[in-house]
C-alpha cells in the first residue's frame, strides 16, 4: 500500500466513478481498478461491492475511506512540516534601507543557508491589514494597537527632526521646538505609512494641526519638494541622513520624540525551530550592536 494508491481510493469515493475517477487520476479505467483490487487483497477485505448497479462502498470501504482521509492528512502535514517550515515570512514597512536591515539578514542567512528568509515589503497599513500571513513584522511600535497580543524586540530607535531649505528663515539654528513650526506648510509622507502617523501626533502633541501640502510615499521626492522650497517636512534622523540632499538642513528638535522600530510576532503561539533561530539571531545581533 502506498500514498498514490490511497489518492487513488479517495478520489474513486469522491466521484463514484471509476471512469471519471481515472481521468482525474491520469489513469485508465482498467488500470485504476487494478489498484483497487490491489488494496483489497492487500487487506483482504471488500470495499467496493461490485454487484450493485450504483457506486456503493462495502463496510469496511467506508472505514478504510475514514482512515485513509486521516492518512493524507498527516500526510500532507508532514510534506508542509518538510517543505516549509523552514521558510520565514517577514512583513516590513517600506522605509528600512536607510537602517540597513540587509546586512542582519545578509548575516543571518549566511549562518543558516537552509532557512528562506523571504521580506515582503509593504506599507505599514498593508502589513497590518495582513499581520496573521506573516511569522514577524517589522514596524514602528506605535502602529500597534493592542500591545498585549505581541511580543516586541526594539531593533532601531530613531527620532525626529526638521528639514528645511537651506534658505529657510530657521536654516541656520542650531535646534528648535516643533512648536515653532505650526505656521509652516508640510510635505508629508502617505498616510498608512507609519512615518505619516508619527509625524502628524507629534504635531499635534506640539499643539497644532500640521498644514499638509502634498503626500509622497518615497524620502527623496518629500526631499526633493522640499529642496525646491515648496514646504518643509519632520522626518526621521536616519532617514534623513540618507536622503538628504545638499539644499536643505537638518535641525534636531528638542525633546524630539522617538519611535522605535520593532520586530514583531504574536504572543501565545508555539515556534518553529527556524523562527526561534532567527529570534536569537536578532537578539545577539541587538548585544552585539549595542
Amino acid at each position: 500500500m502506498d500514498i498514490q494508491q490511497l489518492k487513488y481510493y479517495k478520489e474513486l469515493c469522491r466521484v463514484k466513478n471509476f471512469t471519471e475517477a481515472g481521468f482525474a487520476c491520469n489513469l485508465s479505467q482498467s488500470a485504476l481498478s487494478k489498484q483497487i483490487h490491489k488494496l483489497e487483497k492487500e487487506l483482504n477485505v471488500t470495499l467496493i461491492r461490485r454487484n450493485t448497479r450504483k457506486f456503493e462502498l462495502s463496510e469496511e470501504g467506508e472505514i478504510f475511506l475514514e482512515y485513509a482521509g486521516k492518512a493524507l492528512s498527516l500526510y500532507e502535514k508532514m510534506l508542509e512540516d518538510i517543505r516549509f517550515k523552514k521558510e520565514i515570512r517577514i512583513g516590513s514597512m517600506t522605509v528600512l534601507s536607510p537602517y540597513h536591515f540587509a546586512k542582519v539578514m545578509s548575516a543571518f542567512m549566511e549562518q543558516y543557508p537552509d532557512i528562506d528568509l523571504i521580506l515582503d515589503e509593504q506599507t505599514a497599513d498593508q502589513v497590518l491589514a495582513h499581520l496573521e500571513e506573516f511569522d514577524f513584522a517589522i514596524l514602528r511600535s506605535l502602529l500597534i494597537t493592542d500591545t498585549s497580543k505581541y511580543n516586541f524586540i526594539t531593533l532601531y530607535d530613531d527620532y525626529l527632526c526638521a528639514v528645511v531649505y537651506d534658505s529657510h528663515p530657521l536654516a541656520g539654528r542650531k535646534s528648535i521646538r516643533l512648536e515653532e513650526l505650526k505656521d509652516e506648510e508640510f510635505v508629508f509622507p502617505q498616510k498608512g505609512s507609519g512615518g505619516y502617523e508619527a509625524f502628524y501626533d507629534s504635531c499635534i502633541k506640539a499643539g497644532f494641526t500640521p498644514n499638509i501640502l502634498y503626500e509622497f510615499p518615497q524620502a527623496n521626492t518629500i526631499m526633493s519638494f522640499v529642496e525646491e522650497k515648496i514646504g518643509i517636512t519632520i522626518n526621521f534622523t536616519k532617514v534623513c541622513q540618507e536622503s538628504a540632499g545638499s539644499g536643505v538642513r537638518m535641525i534636531p528638535l528638542e525633546d524630539a520624540p522617538h519611535f522605535p522600530i520593532s520586530l514583531i510576532y504574536p504572543k501565545n503561539v508555539i515556534l518553529t525551530d527556524p523562527q526561534k533561530l532567527f529570534i536569537r539571531f536578532i537578539r545577539k545581533w541587538k548585544k552585539e550592536s549595542s
